[in-house]
């Protein structure tokens, strides 16, 4: 696929400004003094336009997989592969993996329908030629980047980590390279992009082969830069080893794996170009002893003055914050309706990246002050002569003692009202977690269900009190519909009302769906109370005025 775009797309990576402006260094921390800042660069727009036939060569899995076995054959050329048995046709490659249905007739259904080989896990009583290796999915990751031709190194790379603020890092650094001029893809929970057209996908974010493919589709059109928020538990599992990475932003603190091996910011060092940088929070020990470790060149950020690359909160009330961005010696104010510290740290790690693109910090808090809202991360929800109501998706108790904080930073002085929706995913210890922090942060606290989960919500409520001193103050309902209504009726105009819906695992478009449905929501409820009022405010008026005299 091949586009016809405008010159202005010919945008070149540098980590200085230009010849009219003075050149700035940016401070980098590395195992050896010596090493200088990396050049970001991208290939050149000539090499988009070259168009081979190479993709449709059979790759040979032989000189692909040293480490295979191989069963009836010295080799398998692979042209095309089938993902179901059901989808093959003849010479086509049949994929199997341990444990997914029945082999015996997988076999059967593969031989009838003229399978050339098979690509397995383990060996088959088959007479097809197989190549055995340990991972189907690696497997399939590494041939999807031999058959696009490594599209990962065709465009300036970005991967994206970290316990909390994934997904606002991808969308505030993809409205940062989006305002610099450069045609951008992105992959987050929200949405994605291939630089052209912007969907809100039925599927998770893609790994593996899926996610090399999406590389080749935004490379095709002349994406300059993609952004990819990584998935811990896929870094870990091998799901990106079949790729590298130009930068690695990692975002949120560290926090100890709940399983033997090596975290996923370990795997991804890993993927590392040899050129590449890492973005990684100052005040993270974890992190910085892991980053020194490794001997890398990694750029630190924070929100305190003594990091080179911050977003310091000079004040926040009435949902609006203002930050100063820093690098260096160079500063430059911003206003913005995403607050809180939190947000802070990402708006400074996506500053970092702007200054190694060679943008001064005027331009950068500029750009980045055009995004105003990002769904269900501190979405607010205003309206006079009623509560502010704010959306979070939550799903750990660190973004929910954030969303906390912050609403109580940013209100207008009233109380702090937390509508929490809890189901059959968290653990008892996480539940327990949760109603120990919505009772030190919030005034009030109402407990509902998850949609279709109100079967075991009363079961999960007792393990949410086990951490609350004051019981009677928790107030439970089942649905979450009359939670909100209640928390809505029951507020005044100067409160905040954090709703968090505690739904993760979820598909961007379910995501984005259930955002709108809650939003809409919460707008029907207050207009049927303002008509409400004004039918009483009227009632009132018609009455006739009584004069009574008292002696």
């Amino acid at each position: 696929m091949r586009h016809a775009f405008d010159v202005r797309q010919r945008v070149s990576f540098r980590t200085h400004t230009g010849n009219k402006s003075a050149t700035r260094s940016i401070p980098m921390l590395a195992g050896s003094a010596t090493r200088k800042v990396p050049t970001m660069s991208a290939a050149s727009m000539d090499q988009f336009c070259v168009e081979t036939d190479d993709r449709t060569s059979p790759i040979m899995l032989a000189s692909l997989f040293p480490e295979a076995r191989f069963f009836a054959c010295d080799d398998v050329a692979v042209t095309s592969i089938a993902r179901e048995v059901g989808e093959c046709e003849p010479g086509d490659t049949v994929l199997y993996r341990i444990g997914e249905g029945d082999p015996n007739v997988l076999i059967a259904e593969a031989l009838a329908r003229g399978a050339s080989g098979m690509l397995t896990e383990q060996l088959l009583p088959c007479p097809l030629p197989q190549c055995i290796v340990g991972s189907v999915d690696h497997a399939l990751a590494r041939i999807a980047s031999v058959a696009n031709e490594r599209p990962d190194r065709k465009l300036l790379t970005v991967g994206v980590l970290g316990r909390s603020g994934k997904t606002s890092t991808c969308l505030l650094t993809a409205t940062l390279t989006k305002a610099l001029g450069v045609r951008t893809a992105y992959q987050c929970d929200l949405g994605s992009s291939d630089g052209v057209v912007s969907e809100t996908s039925t599927r998770q974010v893609p790994v593996g082969a899926d996610l090399i493919n999406w590389i080749a589709e935004s490379s095709d059109c002349l994406s300059r830069i993609a952004i990819i928020e990584i998935d811990e538990t896929a870094a870990r599992d091998g799901h990106y080893d079949s790729m590298e990475f130009d930068v690695l932003m990692v975002t949120g603190k560290r926090e100890l794996s709940d399983d033997f091996g090596p975290c996923g910011l370990q795997c991804m060092l890993e993927r590392l170009t040899a050129s590449g940088v890492v973005i990684a929070p100052a005040g993270d020990v974890r992190t910085t002893r892991m980053l020194e470790e490794s001997r890398c060149k990694w750029l630190p950020y924070g929100t305190n003055a003594d990091t080179d690359n911050s977003a310091i909160i000079v004040d926040q009330s009435g949902g609006m914050s203002t930050i100063m961005l820093t690098s260096g010696d160079t500063s430059a104010m911003m206003e913005t309706p995403l607050c809180g510290r939190s947000m802070a740290s990402n708006l400074a790690a996506t500053a970092a990246l702007g200054g190694l693109l060679g943008h001064s910090p005027h331009e950068i808090a500029e750009h980045l002050s055009s995004l105003r809202s990002i769904p269900g991360r501190g979405q607010r929800l205003v309206d006079f002569g009623h509560a502010t109501v704010v959306l979070e998706t939550g799903g750990s108790v660190d973004r929910l003692n954030q969303a906390l904080r912050t609403a109580k930073a940013t209100g207008a002085g009233g109380t702090v009202w937390c509508v929490l929706a809890i189901g059959e995913d968290e653990c008892d210890e996480t539940l327990a977690r949760f109603g120990h922090s919505i009772e030190r942060h919030a005034h009030h606290c109402v407990v509902t269900s998850k949609p279709n989960q109100g079967d075991a919500f009363l079961q999960r409520t007792h393990q949410l009190l086990d951490g609350v001193k004051e019981c009677a103050a928790i107030r439970l309902i089942a649905d979450q519909a009359n939670a909100i209504q209640w928390a809505i009726e029951s507020s005044k105009p100067r409160d905040t009302i954090v709703v968090v819906t505690n739904r993760i695992n979820q598909t961007p478009h379910q995501s984005r769906t259930e955002l709108e449905q809650l939003e809409s929501f919460v707008n029907s409820t207050r207009a049927k109370l303002s008509s409400q009022a004004e039918t009483e405010s009227d009632g009132e008026a018609g009455t006739p005025i009584k004069l009574k005299l008292f002696r």
